[in-house]
């Protein structure tokens, strides 16, 4: 009696629909491992363009090969079928119109052997239509590497986000896949599939070696589609969401805010309708409010900011442009319409005015501009991206103001309104003594301001990467300064002194010659005693004249 060969090690699971030009390249990768011990499973899945002629003929006799075909049922229902077929104690995926590196089982069963894992992910490369390589990691943001497998802990949410979710670059062992199947019918599905092992798994075993050959540009892939199945995107992210919430993985709003953030960007590359693109843009939007989550690269710049407004109202700023028109104002004009991130533009109608501009405006945050401040493009983008991160907390955003003069700011957080990214709601909320800001010289406004708001909850975020290059300032008036700032009411002596003497350092970094700035010292002085405001505290910097004639010794 002939005893049965015991089942192989691997089972390979490849289905394939209308793939006739490229399964047999396929299944010559599979054929050219290092590693010998697989079956493999090929499922054509009802396709009318030969593919199961050229599988059978790549095929030849070995008889590690076995050719299912079937009505076409979609890529889910073939990928369940091998599931269930498949008598190996490892599971792998090869889609029919790609290939595999000929190490790829044999390195990650190495993997998986020495490290005792669950399952193994590998980096890949991406095979453009011309036959090019180019090396992934198959990890959202991160640069391709060398060196040996490790871990990476699924512990976080964010950083499972930012893994492929491709079931096809990856070694699994059967058990750890048990009944969970892929979602029949459905598009984008190896997301659910991919988060439900993830969840499970704790953990995975990444190989940094490109070793699964993702074919691109093919016409008939599904991330190339452009018709009103993408919607099938957002389904797909409930899914998700449902797996995730019943998780115990951390920072949950971060990491689906991540993946849906990605998976807009990706689903709209191929969509040509305006029309599709606003009804995509629209589910998606409804889905981030109804999971409570929101706009997020997680650093990404493959994405751009563009999107952010038409999915997430905290990625939407207003700018408040004071001036007369002229060259300045065309300057400014021209930096904000360059900005990464569209931002609405409103005129002052008149210097006394934009307090009242401000509280029409319709965009949760709001800055105030002169002619002449230059914002650089990514202003408006890296500030709001860092503010929504800190939501909804209520909070202020501080911008690096042109070249870094040196000067410490302890108690003067905002040395310039251009400094300023205001929340609408805060302004609104501020009491009617509490809005004379708007007519102060210039010099206190932004410090009064920043002061009563947070004297009123609000924190302030340093936003150091938007940089803006503002316009040249008025002369300082210093006794009208002064006077705003010792009558503020929510302004101790200390802080108004801090920022009178800090406001009068800045001006004085603008003066050519030494002569010119001790004048101005001088006169600052005198004016910060007939204010009746103290010496101001040490941990203000100030230069050598100023330090003593204010008081400091």
């Amino acid at each position: 009696m002939t005893r049965a060969a015991p089942p192989a090690l691997v089972t390979v699971i490849l289905p394939c629909h209308d793939v006739a030009a490229h399964v047999g390249a396929a299944i010559g990768s599979l054929r050219a491992q290092s590693f010998t011990d697989f079956e493999a499973l090929v499922i054509d899945d009802g396709s009318r363009d030969g593919t199961s002629e050229a599988a059978q003929a790549a095929i030849g006799t070995d008889a590690r090969f076995r050719l299912i075909t079937t009505a076409q049922r979609g890529l889910s229902a073939a990928r369940n079928l091998g599931l269930d077929a498949a008598r190996g104690s490892l599971v792998a995926f090869l889609d029919g119109d790609d290939r595999y590196a000929p190490e790829f089982l044999a390195a990650h069963l190495a993997a998986l052997e020495q490290s005792g894992a669950d399952w193994t992910a590998s980096a890949i490369s991406l095979l453009a239509p011309d036959g090019t390589l180019t090396p992934h990691p198959a990890i959202h943001g991160a640069t391709h590497g060398h060196g040996d497998a490790h871990w990476i802990a699924l512990e976080d949410a964010r950083v499972v986000a930012k893994l492929f979710p491709s079931a096809w670059n990856k070694l699994y062992r059967r058990d750890l896949i048990g009944d969970l199947r892929f979602r029949d019918g459905a598009l984008y599905e190896d997301h659910p599939f991919f988060w439900a092992l993830a969840t499970r798994a704790g953990r995975i075993r990444y190989l940094p070696r490109a070793l699964y050959h993702y074919r691109q540009g093919r016409a008939g892939q599904i991330t190339e589609r452009g018709d009103r199945q993408i919607l099938q995107q957002i389904t797909r992210l409930e899914e998700v969401a449902q797996i995730l919430r019943k998780s115990g993985l951390s920072h949950q709003t971060e990491g689906l805010s991540l993946l849906t953030t990605r998976l807009v960007h990706e689903r709209l590359q191929p969509v040509t309708s305006h029309a599709l693109r606003a009804a995509f843009l629209d589910a998606a939007s409804g889905f981030l409010r109804a999971q409570g989550l929101g706009w997020a690269r997680g650093g990404a710049r493959d994405i751009p900011a563009g999107l952010a407004p038409a999915l997430d109202p905290e990625m939407r700023l207003t700018v408040i442009v004071r001036g007369t028109q002229g060259p300045a104002m065309q300057r400014t004009r021209e930096a904000l319409t360059a900005q990464r991130l569209p931002v609405t533009i409103l005129p002052a109608p008149s210097e006394g005015a934009f307090f009242a501009t401000a509280l029409r405006v319709e965009t949760p945050w709001l800055a105030i501009l002169r002619a002449g401040d230059c914002p650089t493009p990514d202003w408006a983008e890296a500030s709001l991206e860092t503010l929504r991160a800190a939501s909804p907390a209520p909070c202020i955003g501080l911008v690096r103001v042109g070249p870094d003069d040196g000067l410490a700011r302890a108690g003067c957080p905002a040395p310039d309104m251009a400094a300023l990214i205001l929340r609408r709601d805060l302004l609104e909320a501020l009491p009617a003594d509490a809005r004379a800001w708007a007519r102060m010289p210039e010099a206190a406004a932004a410090c009064c301001l920043v002061h009563s708001l947070q004297a009123r909850g609000a924190r302030v975020i340093g936003l150091s990467e938007g940089v803006i290059e503002i316009a040249a300032p008025a002369p300082l008036p210093l006794r009208a300064t002064a006077r705003a700032l010792r009558g503020w009411p929510d302004l101790s002596g200390d802080a108004a002194s801090a920022c009178f003497a800090h406001r009068v350092q800045i001006q004085m970094t603008r003066l050519p010659h030494r002569r010119a700035r001790l004048r101005l010292a001088l006169q600052a002085a005198l004016i910060r005693r007939t204010a009746g405001l103290p010496p101001p505290p040490r941990d203000v910097a100030l230069g050598p004249y100023l330090r003593v004639l204010m008081g400091r010794g």
